[in-house]
């Protein structure tokens, strides 16, 4: 396409500065290579009780949960759980419109009927107030609802109006009791700090195996503002541990209109009397921007969906502000601006590394797709008095264009066409005050996914661990989720995928599994009804737990491995079991780790409830069941990886068995942070304590 019929295209007149530029433009560097935090979504809060009604209507939510033109693109929604257990249902409605449209829902406690305003709960109280917790966990998964994740307090540090929490608190709750909260498959949330103060998450942070205990650090930015330092977002220490964090609450003020783009006078409105400037609705997504880039967060929620001061309009209902009744029930400015985000950088999608600040109110962030095909660039221009040009190069891709959409004050994430990328080179100029994101795309070849070897698992029967799907193109076509791409096993199968598969006497499994990774089978189950599954697993850890869904539905609950006898015991297989029901045809089956480090080897699906297991361990030795004596301990020179917690490779150590390599790691001039780390061989692994800086 050249450039004539771009500009065509789009509709901007070219002079000495256009949409192409031969100006002088500042420079945004895309580099794939440079990973960094992994995207959950966006998000909005709906509570029944404070908004009163039903928090969304239908129409609503396509709006906030729709990815198209003038909707939203959230895929997160956050509820409260109500302290009193009659009110569990109050968000169950919504949640399920949510749901129904992509999105995943979470769940943050107030006050309970343990504590409430300015009160601390006692410790004597802290397992009836899991319980409580489990309750509502329970009660949304009972009614087709389940929640992703559930925090265990909102604003410890806003104590005046809901219950209180001191560092230490957090600090003892988490160690005793916050691993129960997984007990119906929900991640757990910290506590929610209402201003991001980082020394109510140090002392855990600072503890490996209480640190285990959160998936999610949650925090609020009610301490920040449009000219806080960029301090305020940095968390080195939650860098370090490469904890995953999201911004759980915010609103950037409730003063003035949602639809207020910038300066704002003389409008009447009581609320805006002696204040001529409203926080700018621009301002929004320069703390995304900093949010994702400066703090490494991987979800951000706003506050009220639908509010006059958030993202769908609504009448005032304080009477302060003069709201037409044309902008009622539409995308707010500030809605606009936070779906340049969240409609493009979809969960999945990975943010890459990219100049984040090309020049002086110039800001940039980029990120890639789940898939890997596309790549996202989200530029935001601060000076609300000049145009700037900007050029982004992104090497090495095949992107052929990028679509770009723009927010202004005059325009709402209007797709404004295509620009041709040349040599991985794109150059265009921004309007003054706006934010743009450029979409790439390029030609794609689909490959669907294929079951192994070509047949379908038919089940009743026994499906191996290692021959799960292979995978095709793009995020639908995914058959397995590795947190790493390389193959740490020690078996020659399948070495062109990320899972670790291993050796064992009973042949090749699948080892190194950490929380959130997963496989997928084609299954073809011959005839509906009851049928008992059996699985075969290993672990040294005592919270190793796994979950099987049905076509995206869990098939059970959290299922626990037993742990064995000695710390590094991995060759030591137990069964665990668990009754299911199965419809008939063709579905996928999904495995997915819930609590770290564990082997498997294979499933067995038997018809019927409380079926006898075909392949007992420790059964007829002349048949394919595993037996507990078997054991392998190396005897000569071999490789032993180190991983941190996070499941991150580090190096590896040769030597002739796990305590020469224990030695090794312990006495190695390389330089390792104080903390725990993985040490693990071929067959057997430990947890090292490294308590001196190199």
């Amino acid at each position: 396409m050249t450039i004539q019929k771009i500009v065509k295209k789009i509709g901007i007149s070219v002079g000495v500065v256009g949409f192409w530029s031969l100006t002088f433009a500042s420079t945004v560097n895309v580099d794939l290579d440079e990973e960094h935090q992994v995207i959950r979504g966006f998000g909005g809060m709906v509570h029944n009780t404070w908004q009163g009604g039903n928090g969304l209507s239908e129409a609503d939510a396509d709006l906030a949960f729709g990815s198209g033109d003038e909707q939203l693109g959230l895929t997160v929604l956050r509820i409260p759980v109500n302290a009193n257990e009659s009110e569990f249902n109050r968000e169950l409605a919504v949640a399920k419109l949510a749901q129904a449209r992509g999105a995943i829902v979470y769940a943050t406690p107030w006050t309970s009927k343990f504590a409430g305003g300015g009160a601390h709960i006692s410790a004597s109280n802290y397992q009836a107030y899991t319980d409580h917790l489990n309750s509502f966990a329970e009660y949304m998964k009972n009614q087709g609802a389940p929640l992703y994740a559930i925090s265990f307090q909102n604003e410890p540090d806003w104590c005046g109006e809901w219950t209180c929490w001191s560092a230490d608190e957090i600090y003892n709750y988490t160690r005793d009791y916050a691993n129960q909260l997984r007990k119906h498959g929900t991640k757990v949330i910290s506590a929610e700090s209402f201003a991001y103060q980082k020394n109510l998450y140090n002392k855990v942070l600072n503890d490996a195996n209480v640190l285990k205990n959160w998936d999610i650090l949650g925090a609020h930015f009610y301490a920040s503002e449009a000219n806080t330092s960029d301090d305020f977002f940095a968390y080195s220490l939650a860098d370090q541990k490469n904890v995953e964090r999201w911004m759980t609450e915010h609103y950037t003020e409730s003063q003035g209109s949602g639809n207020y783009w910038r300066v704002v006078m003389n409008t009447g409105d009581q609320a805006n009397v002696n204040k001529l400037d409203t926080v700018r609705a621009l301002d929004v997504g320069y703390e995304i921007h900093r949010a994702m880039v400066v703090g490494n967060f991987s979800q951000y929620t706003w506050w009220y969906i639908r509010r006059c001061y958030g993202l769908i309009m609504e009448k005032d209902f304080g009477n302060k502000l003069s709201i037409p009744s044309n902008e009622i029930g539409k995308v707010s400015k500030r809605g606009y601006v936070l779906s340049q985000f969240a409609r493009f950088v979809r969960p999945g999608a990975i943010r890459v590394g990219a100049t984040a600040k090309p020049e002086a109110n110039v800001y940039a962030s980029a990120y890639k797709s789940a898939d890997g095909d596309s790549v996202i660039v989200v530029l935001i221009n601060r000076d609300y008095g000049q145009n700037k040009t900007v050029t982004v190069n992104v090497p090495g891709t095949k992107i052929e264009s990028f679509e770009v959409f723009t927010t202004s004050e005059t325009k709402n994430a209007t797709k404004e066409g295509e620009v041709e990328v040349k040599n991985g080179s794109v150059t265009i100029t921004m309007n003054k005050d706006c934010i743009m994101t450029l979409v790439g795309v390029g030609q794609q070849i689909k490959i669907p996914r294929e079951p192994f070897g070509g047949l379908v698992q038919e089940l009743p029967g026994k499906i191996e661990a290692e021959n799960f799907d292979i995978p095709g193109t793009g995020s639908a076509n995914k058959t397995y989720s590795d947190k790493d791409s390389e193959n740490h096993g020690d078996s020659d199968y399948r070495k062109d995928t990320g899972v670790d598969l291993y050796k064992k006497g009973t042949g090749v499994i699948v080892g190194y599994n950490q929380a959130d990774e997963w496989l997928e089978y084609t299954i073809n189950v011959k005839e509906a009804g009851s049928y008992t599954m059996f699985a075969a697993v290993a672990s040294a850890n005592a919270t190793s737990s796994f979950q099987l869904s049905l076509d995206g539905e869990p098939l059970t609950d959290v299922i626990s491995v037993p742990q064995n006898e000695g710390e590094e015991n991995y060759d030591d297989y137990n069964k665990v079991n668990a009754n299911v029901t199965l419809p008939s045809g063709e579905h996928i089956l999904r495995f997915t780790v819930v609590g770290d480090w564990m082997d498997v080897d294979y499933f067995t699906f038997v018809k019927g409830e409380n079926a006898k297991d075909p392949e007992p361990i420790g059964g007829d030795s002349s048949s394919t069941a595993i037996v507990n004596s078997i054991k392998f301990t190396p005897d000569t020179e071999s490789y032993f990886d180190v991983f941190d917690l996070q499941g991150k490779r580090l190096t590896s150590i040769k030597a002739m068995n796990l305590e020469e390599a224990t030695n090794l790691l312990k006495n190695s001039s390389q330089s390792f942070n104080q903390g725990i780390y993985l040490l693990r061989g071929k067959s057997t692994s430990k947890l090292i304590r490294l308590n001196q800086v190199k």
